[in-house]
């Protein structure tokens, strides 16, 4: 039996696969998502916490049943000193459902002309002699495929991705998190994030509770690699302070769901040969805040442009694909640099040199400072206008001399 000829085959129909599959459609290739769940966005890994600026640049109109709720400004609690408040008088971000998110997206896709296979899993690939890729998808309509280039938007997991030896992290830094829905919780508010940090309850990163307008809120931590993310979640709903006082009266109403997130960088080659690598895949993420959303927009962009260009040309070489990367790294390159260089401050520092820093930034009124900005995606570039100003300069300079023995690995 021969297989199925497609140009392009995206695995995986979150956000970035969604993003390639509706560019590559979009600039005349035939398409085809493989989603190795029976269902588009089931489960939700993600908060669903957006930058509004960045999502309307370079994202869709959405439904308002998307937009969960707007949100006005953070509250930074760390470990032991005095909370920090942002604050801005219009909204500064969305909290989106990510289930009707991707499912939307996909839709978007579907309508141009992709095709979508469901309970389709995609491990592996091997080269044809004319130049495509021949796969196997596994699953509830199985089958061999050839395409001219695969684009592996499937998440941490990047199994094609690893395959073709690119799913290579700069130093490895991985976080698990752990998150839950609850409703009735006391002494939230409807406007703010907030964001809990300390070694003791979320090693290496922080814990959040971001509100709907409904009066339910997302409750989740993530943790270190080398942490029991589980054990780190249950005492932080159960013995933080702050955090078990807000849920003393709240009901669970969703089982708590885990996930990993690739926050050390972007890998260091997201093409090779008919294989392109795209979101959680290629670890385009913040790594400050683990969010993936607008940069998966711009990078899944991208890959389907390029993908369909190579196909339409019939080379689908490392040669013709690499324009992909140059263009990616141009956008948002610097920017995922600067935010890892940050998490790497913060991964293994003690409370106590969090505490003094947030200290310095009390003392200095550095939340003026913040205040003043609105783009919440793009902090590399949002750092350096704002680090004009002498009090930022100084609080960052405290951040690197406190977190210097923890990045010499001491």
């Amino acid at each position: 039996m021969q297989p199925r000829s497609v140009d392009v085959a995206v695995v995986g129909c979150g956000v970035s696969g969604s993003s390639a599959a509706l560019a590559a459609v979009r600039n005349n290739a035939s398409v085809t998502i493989f989603e190795e769940h029976p269902e588009v966005g089931i489960p939700s890994h993600c908060s669903g916490h957006v930058g509004i600026i960045g999502f309307k640049r370079y994202g869709p109109q959405l439904p308002a049943s998307i937009i969960e709720n707007r949100i006005k400004g953070a509250i930074l609690y760390p470990p032991t000193s005095k909370p920090f408040r942002l604050y801005r008088s219009n909204p500064v971000t969305w909290v989106l459902n990510r289930t009707k998110l991707d499912d939307h997206m996909t839709n978007l896709a579907l309508k141009k002309g992709a095709d979508l296979q469901l309970d389709s899993r995609v491990d592996g690939y091997s080269l044809t002699d004319d130049g495509r890729i021949r796969f196997r998808a596994n699953g509830r309509r199985p089958g061999e495929f050839v395409c001219r280039v695969l684009i592996d938007a499937s998440g941490c997991a990047a199994s094609v991705s690893k395959y073709a030896g690119l799913a290579r992290r700069g130093r490895g830094l991985l976080v698990n998190s752990a998150q839950a829905n609850f409703e009735n919780l006391s002494d939230v508010d409807e406007d703010f994030v907030e964001v809990f940090y300390g070694q003791g309850f979320a090693p290496g990163f922080f814990g959040w509770i971001i509100p709907r307008n409904d009066g339910t809120a997302k409750v989740g931590i993530a943790a270190g690699a080398r942490a029991n993310v589980k054990h780190c979640f249950d005492k932080f709903v159960g013995k933080h302070r702050t955090v078990s006082a807000k849920l003393r009266r709240a009901k669970r109403l969703s089982n708590t769901i885990f996930h990993p997130i690739p926050v050390g960088g972007a890998v260091n080659q997201t093409f090779s040969d008919n294989i392109l690598s795209v979101g959680d895949a290629a670890s385009q993420v913040k790594a400050t805040t683990g969010g993936g959303i607008v940069f998966g927009l711009i990078c899944g962009k991208l890959a389907g442009e390029t993908a369909a260009k190579a196909a339409v040309l019939g080379n689908a070489s490392a040669s013709q694909l690499r324009n992909y990367e140059y263009s990616w790294r141009r956008i948002v390159g610097f920017d995922l640099r600067a935010m890892s260089w940050l998490r790497r401050l913060l991964y293994n520092l003690p409370d106590r040199n969090l505490d003094r820093i947030f200290s310095v930034a009390h003392e200095l009124n550095v939340d003026e400072i913040l205040n003043r900005t609105a783009d919440i995606d793009f902090q590399g570039r949002t750092m350096l206008s704002l680090a004009r100003d002498p009090r930022l300069f100084l609080t960052l300079l405290s951040a690197s001399v406190l977190s210097m023995p923890s990045l010499l690995g001491k």
